[in-house]
């Protein structure tokens, strides 16, 4: 009789634990009522609508003869680099001007236009990347700059002077470290240039080529490739230019410019220099730069 009281005492004393632990669960860290977890905005850009994401890029490259365009993600990190077909899009607007007014435009967006995508934030994996289904194509007013531009054409320019050097070359370097674009945009002109000319660029500097192997460091030689540089030289005298004149009340524009020096380079006894070179743009316009001198080694 004693056993059967001890035992059913243990069973009531179980029974109250369960009830006590028992109960509503509320809803866990970072979750709405009901436990459901809350939408979460895609990395990288402003959600434009459900499941959407707008971001904005440089464009590098406006896809002239059917090409797709090559953007460079504002701002981004080496490598941010992506290609879109802008014809294909059918909601492409010009910022500040309405669609009755585009229609009557003959335009064509141009290289160094800052563009807002709009696209369902998957990406890609390939290079360079490409977006998913892109809803929307804004290519804004302000913050035109083609510096990406004028370096493309300076080592355009450049593999065309003394063009023995880089003759048959199989691997292309492209050093853009020392110039005041940003990491994506140094990547997307290096990409194009490369393009230019059916090879694959590969970033680096002569001491990281030499690192990785492709520059024989004891040597001084690049036997399979070529290394093409610019280097914007901070520590000279700035550019100088005349203002032109302009009335009462106009607004005058924005004028900068840049010195710079370029190179391309097979070896210690093959390589050929553009010197104390200068361009200045405005309003983010750059046009043709001057060579201060030549020399080949």
């Amino acid at each position: 009789m004693k056993k059967w009281c001890l035992f059913l005492s243990l069973y009531f004393c179980i029974c109250l634990l369960a009830a006590c632990a028992g109960g509503d669960i509320s809803a866990g860290e970072g979750a709405d009522p009901g436990g459901v977890p809350a939408e979460e905005t895609p990395a990288g850009g402003e959600t434009a609508e459900p499941g959407q994401v707008t971001e904005t890029f440089r464009l590098v490259d406006a896809g002239e003869g059917g090409q797709p365009a090559l953007l460079a993600k504002a701002d981004g990190a080496a490598g941010d680099v992506y290609t879109l077909d802008l014809f294909s899009v059918e909601d492409v607007t010009l910022e500040g001007v309405s669609e009755e007014e585009m229609a009557l435009l003959d335009w064509a967006p141009a290289a160094g236009a800052l563009v807002e995508v709009t696209w369902d934030g998957s990406v890609m994996e390939s290079y360079p990347a490409r977006f998913g289904e892109v809803t929307a194509v804004c290519i804004l007013e302000d913050g035109f700059n083609d510096l990406c531009r004028l370096y493309r054409d300076v080592l355009n320019d450049l593999w065309e002077a003394d063009p023995g050097l880089n003759d048959g070359i199989t691997e292309l370097g492209v050093d853009l470290s020392e110039t005041s674009l940003p990491e994506s945009e140094r990547s997307a002109v290096a990409y194009a240039f490369g393009m230019d000319h059916g090879l694959m660029p590969i970033e680096g500097t002569y001491q990281e080529l030499v690192d990785q192997g492709y520059i024989d460091g004891e040597n001084l030689l690049w036997e399979d490739g070529c290394l093409f540089s610019i280097r914007e030289t901070q520590d000279q005298d700035p550019v100088a230019f005349s203002l032109p004149c302009v009335g009462p009340g106009d607004e005058i524009p924005d004028y900068s410019g840049v010195r710079f020096d370029a190179e391309k380079w097979r070896g210690g006894t093959g390589a050929y220099f553009f010197s104390d070179c200068t361009a200045v743009s405005t309003d983010g316009h750059w046009g043709d730069y001057t060579v201060g001198a030549e020399a080949i080694s």
